[in-house]
């Protein structure tokens, strides 16, 4: 994904301000849907029943993924400011923090009230690692005194500090292996580009007793913008971390979602933008076989907030289909590929079909999809068929009479330097 990478800072260079600001969605990946945020100002997070919760520093309620109005969770008789929060994941509760005075509330999805766990001052992010536990990113001893990772259990709110790192709250998230990512901040403003550091901590350290401590974390990626929130693929463990570098009058001048890989990578740039300010990515799993990457099936979204509104994002995959050229001639098309990328032309028996694909991962660091097996495909040699600039491909051929409802064909594309990076859909002959 490199050269992707670098046509998106090429891309970046050539735009003017204000086309630039409106975004740029990268080839792979469609915006599916924007929506006013319900709670103007409010930070949310979505709930395991297709609902979102918001928080705006008064009040935590519960909202419909088109925005509608579902109940008030609970109202506090003071404005605050808002802080962390986050979804147990038994559904019965939310952790709601404020960072006027630090305090971290349970809050019954039910409607019965809010409960005082604690007193985490300056608290940021929050991320539940099991039902009734969780991690919070806190600033416990002020500005400018480093950040603490507290473990809360949120029924009885005893807390353990598990790390104490340098600059102000940072996000923190779990993989699937138990270990908490966490993204470094730093005391300058404006923060440099590449200042941040994604860390991981491991379910052992964690789990320790240690105080653990930025030289204990494995260092991910030394050289990231800062980084406002991440997210991580529910499929394959990939990491989508949404950033915002400011100008000293406090104006965002570059935001962008980045995937990242489990060891750091940066594997690809989805969207950017400049001057609008990206915070709270999710990714949500969906209907469909897909990991979130360019190219995939339907399988996991993405949202985040920006510019007051909520927006969702997809991975977009080639589509692909036979035409006929006239009298014996057709051609095999695959659109909306990558732009000046190519594919290898992949085909079988249409009767070894299975009617739905199956997902492989073989030699590629994506899910290769397909309904025909891969003993049962074949290739047309060594040669790729180049995709031109709106990243469609043609296989022209010719049937004499005997191939008509016997081949099913398939494209695997790869990007500008020729690496595989997905797969379009299948389409019969």
């Amino acid at each position: 994904m490199k050269l992707r990478i670098l046509l998106s800072g090429a891309i970046l260079s050539a735009l003017s301000l204000s086309a630039y600001s409106q975004g740029i969605t990268e080839p792979g990946y469609g915006l599916t849907g924007s929506i006013l945020n319900p709670v103007p100002f409010s930070n949310y997070t979505t709930l395991g029943g297709g609902t979102r919760a918001h928080w705006d520093g008064n009040t935590v309620s519960e909202h419909g993924l088109d925005g509608t109005f579902l109940q008030n969770l609970h109202v506090f008789p003071t404005f605050n400011f808002t802080g962390c929060l986050a979804a147990d994941p038994s559904g019965d509760s939310l952790l709601v923090g404020e960072s006027s005075t630090g305090e971290v509330y349970r809050v019954a999805m039910d409607g019965s009230g809010a409960t005082l766990l604690a007193t985490l001052p300056f608290n940021f992010s929050a991320v539940y690692a099991a039902p009734g536990v969780a991690y919070v990113s806190a600033a416990v001893n002020g500005f400018g005194a480093g950040n603490d990772i507290v473990r809360i259990d949120t029924q009885t709110g005893a807390t353990t500090t598990v790390a104490q790192v340098g600059g102000p709250s940072g996000p923190v998230m779990m993989d699937a292996q138990g270990n908490l990512l966490y993204g470094t901040s730093t005391d300058s403003f404006p923060a440099p580009t590449a200042s941040s550091k994604l860390y991981k901590y491991t379910s052992a350290q964690l789990n320790s007793g240690a105080i653990l401590s930025d030289a204990d974390a494995e260092v991910l990626n030394a050289a990231m913008d800062p980084i406002q929130s991440i997210a991580v693929d529910p499929v394959l463990g990939d990491i989508v971390i949404a950033t915002n570098v400011f100008d000293a009058s406090f104006a965002v001048v570059k935001d962008e979602i980045l995937i990242v890989s489990p060891s750091g990578d940066v594997r690809d740039v989805v969207s950017m933008s400049s001057g609008g300010y990206r915070s709270g990515v999710e990714l949500m799993q969906v209907a469909g076989p897909g990991h979130f990457r360019a190219y995939q099936p339907e399988g996991v979204q993405l949202t985040w907030l920006q510019g007051g509104e909520i927006h969702t994002l997809e991975s977009k995959r080639p589509t692909s289909s036979v035409i006929s050229n006239g009298g014996n001639s057709y051609s095999f098309v695959v659109e909306n590929a990558e732009p000046n990328g190519a594919m290898l032309l992949a085909f079988g028996n249409s009767a070894q079909h299975q009617g739905v694909e199956s997902s492989y991962q073989l030699n590629f660091d994506f899910l290769y999809h397909s309904g025909l097996a891969p003993g049962q495909t074949r290739r047309v040699g060594q040669f790729l068929i180049p995709c031109d600039a709106n990243g469609t491909a043609s296989f022209p051929f010719w049937d004499a009479g005997n191939l008509q409802g016997t081949v099913v064909f398939q494209g695997v594309i790869t990007d500008q330097s020729g690496a595989f990076i997905g797969s379009s859909e299948s389409a019969f002959h």
